[in-house]
């Protein structure tokens, strides 16, 4: 996604897809994660079948096009609701399809009245609810399973950093949020802390959990401002329904955490071959930023981070690792929820769509349907669904 962000006496050019520059803010406690005994696997699952290429089954197509009920300008933040029924976020849209992939409505209304929100970062289907999280003005909207409007919370939190919720249970809410890393003097590579955040239900109370920090390479500027490249980024998705699955760093690391709790209750990984990246395009050497007159581009890295994304389903972690190859696809990694490496599979799918699994909430994973963002060379974008038999 490309953004725009403005700087005192700077200016910010447009990045490259797939590079995240932010404004240097406000800052974080260091990391309060609790350490655990890491569970070591081999390089090789134990299942017997293991290394085998699964091809997903096309089992239905979304587009915009001859319709006039929505539309795809830059679709993200897949999620499924116990139904099976998709949910999405587009420009003043938060789209949801049936299972079956048929129109169902449209839960985003501009304004700043009962239900009404200016931007929406997150939806969370439950089961008796559709909960949307506006940040601007920062609040919960609930809708119920007909999509009619019940009620709203504020959010009143004393961070001015972007929240997004990732989970709702117990009656409480699970936020992520970032602070930014106070640099000064030149150019670094730096921690920049990711913490969780819980809010009531009942009382709105907002209390801070603990903080999984990512890697980035930062640039400041005398003149107050900064910029920076995300190195790693925390990709948290819901687990068994009330746990989080984790992975922040750049080499391999899974960390499981319960919220409820505030504690990380497993950490595994398993021995793995890393994979240099790519050499960066003419197109992102001249992109990056520009700050009180002088260019910087993206650091160059050694190697790829080597957990792309997670997906989950039931008792399964499933890692989609760095590991690509031309006629096979993707190498996914298939964790139980004791750390245990039971499996793995080569993922093969369009280019496309494999561009999206590798992008956290690009992709849905519900038991063997796998819905994905695929992006055509026209700039236009569908919705797809497949079926994954593994």
């Amino acid at each position: 996604m490309r953004e725009t962000f403005p700087q005192r006496r700077s200016r910010w050019p447009i990045l490259p897809a797939g590079i995240l520059l932010v404004w240097i803010g406000s800052f974080a406690d260091p990391d309060r994660a609790i350490a655990q005994a890491i569970v070591e696997n081999p390089a090789k699952p134990k299942a017997a079948n293991a290394g085998r290429v699964v091809v997903p089954e096309e089992v239905l197509a979304i587009s915009d096009e001859g319709t006039s009920d929505y539309y795809f300008k830059w679709p993200r933040g897949l999620k499924t609701a116990p139904d099976g029924s998709l949910f999405l976020l587009d420009e003043s849209q938060v789209l949801r399809f049936d299972k079956n992939g048929k129109f169902l409505q449209n839960l985003f209304k501009k304004g700043q009245g009962p239900g009404e929100v200016n931007n929406v970062s997150a939806c969370l289907p439950v089961v008796k609810n559709f909960i949307i999280h506006s940040p601007y003005p920062n609040k919960l909207v609930f809708f119920d399973l007909a999509g009619k409007y019940e009620r709203e919370l504020p959010v009143r939190s004393e961070t001015r950093s972007m929240m997004t919720a990732l989970l709702f249970h117990g009656g409480t809410f699970y936020f992520e949020t970032r602070e930014f890393p106070r640099v000064k003097g030149d150019p670094d590579y730096v921690d920049s802390p990711h913490s969780i955040l819980a809010v009531s239900e009942a009382t709105g109370e907002i209390k801070t959990l603990a903080a999984f920090p990512t890697r980035a390479f930062v640039v400041s500027s005398p003149s107050g401002g900064g910029g920076m490249f995300d190195i790693t980024s925390l990709i948290a998705t819901p687990f068994k329904n009330e746990l989080l699955a984790l992975a922040h760093t750049e080499e391999y690391l899974i960390k499981i955490h319960d919220p409820a709790g505030d504690k990380v209750v497993r950490e595994f990984r398993r021995a793995y071959e890393r994979v240099k990246p790519e050499p960066l395009t003419e197109e992102q050497k001249k992109g990056g930023m520009i700050i009180d007159g002088k260019h910087y581009g993206p650091p160059e890295q050694k190697y790829q981070n080597d957990v792309r994304n997670l997906l989950t389903r039931g008792d399964e972690i499933w890692a989609v690792t760095s590991t690509k190859d031309k006629s096979k696809g993707v190498l996914i990694d298939v964790f139980d929820g004791d750390g245990v490496y039971r499996d793995c599979f080569w993922l093969k799918l369009p280019e496309a769509a494999l561009k999206s699994v590798l992008s956290p909430g690009s992709c849905a994973l519900d038991g063997d349907s796998l819905w994905v963002v695929e992006r055509s060379e026209d700039e236009t974008f569908a919705i797809k669904k497949y079926r994954v038999v593994i």
